[in-house]
């Protein structure tokens, strides 16, 4: 099965809660994804904004700047 990134490189994110435990500080920052990994699917390198360092977060951790989901309505 072939997956294809719903975030491709460039698009803003927020940080947004998953399924996986994700530390609270993470939560509703905004970052830019600099690198999908096709290996792993599902997987995006995330730089956050005010930081140089690549960090690693999970497709349902993310979501586009400016939207926001059912699932994160709520918090």
């Amino acid at each position: 099965m072939v997956w294809y990134p719903i975030y491709p490189e460039g698009t803003r994110v927020r940080i947004r809660r998953g399924k996986q435990p994700l530390d609270p500080s993470m939560e509703g920052r905004i970052g830019l994804v600099v690198h999908t990994d096709l290996r792993n699917a599902k997987r995006y390198g995330v730089t956050l904004d005010g930081e140089d360092r690549v960090r690693t977060f999970l497709e349902d951790e993310l979501e586009r700047e400016g939207e926001t989901s059912p699932a994160t309505a709520n918090h």
